[in-house]
């Protein structure tokens, strides 16, 4: 019985030993399996905190666009949902006064002529600092220091909104939008492009209604109505107009250069019930007054807009897809010495109009593919040499097309990376074009 005892102490101990060693061999694994879960968790917050750094800064720049008050809607509700799905406390704060952002354009454009050489260029395209000061909840400063807006907003709901100072005209649908950190295509449309992207200018060619940013000095009186998450925008607004000489600029002055205003208003209806995860917006704007120094020479502006958004597309809910497109038609008069006699003026009429259609396919929330379609058409009787002839003043028509496709990449949540190819078509001989371009916008 003895000897049975101590076989069995025997081999309890060998089991005993061999068990704390296979124990003591198995640590390091341990200790790295819980290392690698740490990590893990790590990277987890991180990436929940950079998503939530997302989400907080794009529903600041929606903000900050009247355009977009729909969007600022829609991303603060998505923030709101996804702190309370992470369970994230966000610790309170004291409500911010100033505000200071920069914003840094730059580009490089190589431009091949058909049969007529090419050119290309590094270029600074925008550099300014922007400050906004909040005086009261309902009482906001800003000043952008490149001139494009320098504004006191009075807001006393969403319904009435009051803008004074050097302000953004709310005419159709991109000008509000056309600050270069607030779109996402490499270039402007047709419609609106800026004096920097205008790269052939030729006599008779048509010109864009007028250069974005187009901001002017007066007042905006606006507001939006809304039922559920449908929202009807209104805006009128009374500012000093374009000016011109012979005939409209694209570009209004900070003091008047006649007695006339250019009054004008706009109207967008936004849909998000009809149809699921898709919106749509109409809008129509108007404008008009005169442009010349003796009050003589009148201008209008027409304009209609189209809006459609199919979002919460890809397995993630990011992607989405967006149309957007807009008419304008621009009637105004022109004055121009008669070619036989300098002593005597031409008083006739010029009509500019063109659209543009553009596809924006996001595929997440950094890259973005497009597509772009602009016509920009000039109607009127033919200008040599800066007269006219009483004898041909038949009108002519002529018109420059444009065909772009690009990527957009937002390298992180405010820098964005922008690659462009895009086809130009000219007419009265001048030979058409194409145009590689490349982009950084940089705002912090």
């Amino acid at each position: 019985m003895r000897r049975l005892t101590g076989i069995w102490l025997l081999a309890f101990a060998t089991f005993v030993s061999a068990q704390e060693g296979e124990d003591a061999a198995s640590q390091p694994d341990r200790v790295r399996k819980v290392e690698e879960e740490l990590q893990q968790e790590r990277e987890a917050r991180k990436q929940l905190e950079k998503r939530v750094g997302d989400l907080e800064r794009s529903l600041q720049k929606a903000t900050e666009v009247m355009a977009r008050a729909q969007d600022r809607r829609d991303i603060d509700a998505e923030l709101e949902a996804y702190l309370k799905e992470h369970q994230v406390a966000v610790p309170a704060e004291a409500p911010w006064r100033l505000q200071i952002g920069v914003v840094l354009v730059g580009s490089y454009t190589a431009t091949f002529f058909n049969g007529a050489g090419d050119r290309n260029t590094f270029s600074l395209d925008d550099a300014y600092v922007k400050f906004s000061y909040g005086f009261t909840d309902q009482l906001t400063g800003r000043y952008y220091t490149d001139g494009s807006l320098a504004e006191l907003e009075y807001r006393h709901s969403d319904a009435v909104q009051l803008n004074g100072g050097v302000v953004v005209v709310p005419f159709g649908q991109f000008n509000p939008r056309s600050f270069p950190d607030s779109f996402d295509t490499l270039s402007r449309p047709l419609l609106y492009m800026s004096n920097r992207e205008i790269f052939v200018t030729a006599p008779n060619l048509p010109s864009p209604v007028f250069n974005t940013v187009y901001s002017d000095t007066g007042l905006v009186f606006s507001g939006s109505l809304w039922r559920g998450q449908d929202q009807l925008y209104y805006a009128a607004y009374i500012t000093n107009g374009l000016v011109g000489a012979n005939d409209l600029g694209q570009t209004s002055a900070t003091r008047d250069n006649n007695n006339d205003k250019q009054i004008g208003g706009r109207v967008a209806y936004t849909n998000a019930s009809w149809f699921e995860r898709t919106r749509i917006g109409f809008g129509i704007s108007a404008a008009g007054g005169d442009y010349d120094v003796n009050d003589q020479l009148s201008y209008r502006l027409y304009g209609v807009d189209l809006l459609v958004v199919l979002g919460g597309l890809g397995a993630d809910g990011e992607g989405s897809v967006t149309l957007r497109a807009e008419y304008v038609y621009a009637p105004r008069e022109i004055l121009y010495p008669d070619a036989t006699d300098n002593t005597m003026n031409i008083n006739e009429a010029s009509r500019e109009q063109g659209f543009y259609v553009l596809v924006e396919v996001r595929l997440d929330s950094k890259w973005m593919l497009y597509g772009a379609w602009d016509e920009l058409q000039r109607r009127g009787p033919l200008v040599t040499n800066g007269e006219l002839d009483p004898a041909n003043l038949n009108d002519v028509t002529t018109t420059i097309r444009r065909f772009a496709i690009g990527v957009a990449y937002r390298i992180t949540a405010g820098i964005l990376f922008k690659v462009e190819y895009a086809y130009w078509e000219f007419d009265l001989g001048v030979p058409d074009a194409q145009r590689i371009s490349t982009q950084v916008v940089v705002p912090f």
